[in-house]
């Protein structure tokens, strides 16, 4: 029987395997791109616009998660739900539209980095 992984357990695998990649985004931008709401916001988009279907939903929060990462430019989104999900230009350009707002617009921004002061000699 597969071994079932929570988010949390799947997320620190990947860091131990890609450490590279997860030092290009901070990690409030992880637990962004992780975290339920996140999900749930994609999968009410999708039934707010009329899409149910699950494979469907997995499929545009997949191309979402990609344009997250900047895999895939944010600006296509519209061309990729048509082509890839095989969604209506309406649909695909209402989901877009709405990723946009609900999800790209609540990226956090990475906290910035405390240095401590700067002692200057006297001269």
């Amino acid at each position: 029987m597969p071994e079932e992984f929570d988010t949390q357990q799947l997320l620190e695998i990947l860091k131990e395997e890609h450490p590279e990649f997860f030092k290009k985004f901070s990690p409030e931008f992880w637990e962004f791109i992780f975290s339920p709401e996140t999900s749930a916001k994609i999968a009410k988009i999708c039934f707010d616009n009329g899409v149910e279907d699950e494979e469907r939903i997995e499929k545009i929060g997949y191309r979402v998660t990609l344009a997250l990462l900047d895999q895939v430019p944010k600006e296509n989104l519209t061309e990729i739900f048509e082509k890839g999900v095989k969604l209506s230009h309406e649909t695909a350009e209402k989901i877009s539209l709405e990723v946009e707002r609900q999800i790209f617009s609540q990226i956090p921004k990475p906290s910035p980095v405390k240095k401590p002061p700067v002692h200057e000699k006297p001269e």
